[in-house]
């Protein structure tokens, strides 16, 4: 157990947890460069000495954290099936409702957890070592896999005609834009981009958009 200066006595894992689930990029315009270490302590409640406890530095932390990010995301795709079934008629009608799934849990994902396109629209802005670290550990490899399976949907004339090297930025972005622009979507719509029945509806109508040729 670790003691902190109000008494209070805190697990190191719960601590360790909280720093992760608080990533270290300001919600403004200033990303990872105005992110302090004593702000990010501030924003779960703890002591600057506790980042520095479990993280030696604030990119070690800010490294950690998209880690986990991208493990939750990983999580929020697990089971998904592209293979036929005795139910379904072909493979390629198997693929379309994967990737139909796919859809709606990424879109699910992106309204419980927009830290994650936050960082990334601050970080892709400009060249950096955290920008390669990040591209090369996580988004290649996701651009990778949907690419392929968009480009089958697209030859089977079941996905809209986008082309593939491009519909990455097509969903990521139709996907986290109402969530990472909040107070936005608040203003405009007067809908609650939390609520279930919002993020559901935004899901389907994905789903209509890219796969409109689905069965």
């Amino acid at each position: 157990l670790h003691e902190v200066p109000t008494g209070e006595v805190w697990h190191r894992e719960d601590i360790r947890e909280r720093l992760l689930d608080a990533p270290p990029v300001d919600s403004g315009a200033k990303g990872f460069d105005g992110a302090s270490t004593r702000a990010i302590a501030q924003r779960i409640d703890a002591h600057q000495p506790q980042i520095h406890y479990h993280f030696e530095s604030k990119e070690v932390l800010w490294k950690a954290a998209v880690d986990h990010l991208f493990g939750e995301l990983g999580r929020a795709m697990l089971g998904l099936d592209f293979r036929a079934h005795p139910t379904r008629t072909t493979a390629i009608d198997a693929l379309a409702d994967g990737f139909a799934e796919l859809i709606r849990r990424f879109v699910r994902f992106a309204a419980s957890r927009p830290e994650l396109n936050q960082i990334m629209v601050h970080e892709a802005t400009a060249r950096s070592g955290r920008l390669r670290w990040m591209t090369n550990r996580h988004v290649r490899p996701l651009y990778d896999t949907v690419r392929v399976l968009w480009r089958r949907l697209r030859e089977a004339g079941i996905a809209a005609p986008i082309d593939d090297a491009v519909f990455h930025y097509v969903l990521v972005g139709a996907a986290s834009l109402p969530y990472v622009n909040a107070p936005e979507a608040r203003l405009l719509t007067g809908a609650e981009p939390t609520d279930r029945s919002f993020v559901d509806g935004h899901a389907e109508s994905l789903v209509a958009t890219f796969l409109p040729n689905r069965s």
